[in-house]
């Protein structure tokens, strides 16, 4: 499964565009003037959000709610800042987000890689593109949210603002070496 995150910065807010497959299949918003931010991300064409994101307060390690609209509440922890590890614990599974060098993460489900993300390195008028790969069989709700995360962390100071916007990713420390052999579960 290939998922497509398509930002589109505005002066209100960020406006998202997802594509499951080539065919869109979400659209997310984040909030305007709020201290934390709160992204919400939809089904196409249902008004009710299928997950609410709400960044808390923090001082080094960035935190997160996931919320799914059964109000299942998930937390999405900062392990390591300087090694970009974070965690996520869903009821009975445990999801690992490794960042690497460069604009790549891997995200491991129980021990086992199911996706990995990466980011495009330069940008024309937007905000940032991001292109998940997973198993077909992974939660591409949560995956997404994930993204939705990374790139709230990455921008908060409200970068990539301009005409062209370049990112030359990661050049520090990593918890874990990017797998580059890894294929999705089809």
């Amino acid at each position: 499964m290939e998922i497509n995150v398509n930002q589109k910065k505005i002066s209100i807010g960020d406006k998202y565009t997802i594509f499951t497959d080539g065919v869109q299949t979400h659209t997310a918003s984040k909030g305007i003037f709020q201290l934390l931010a709160e992204i919400k991300l939809f089904k196409v064409d249902n008004p009710q959000p299928v997950i609410t994101i709400n960044k808390r307060l923090f001082w080094i390690k960035p935190k997160y709610n996931i919320t799914t609209w059964d109000s299942s509440v998930y937390q999405f922890r900062t392990i390591s800042f300087w090694k970009m590890y974070c965690q996520c614990q869903c009821g009975p599974a445990t999801y690992d987000i490794y960042g690497h060098r460069g604009r790549k993460y891997s995200i491991f489900k129980n021990n086992k890689q199911v996706a990995w993300l990466t980011k495009k390195s330069v940008t024309w008028f937007n905000g940032d593109n991001y292109t998940i790969v997973a198993d077909n069989n992974a939660d591409a709700g949560m995956l997404t949210s994930f993204c939705l995360i990374i790139d709230n962390w990455a921008n908060s100071d409200g970068k990539n603002k301009g005409a062209i916007n370049i990112d030359f990713g990661n050049l520090g420390l990593w918890a874990k070496k990017f797998d580059n052999t890894w294929q999705p579960k089809i």
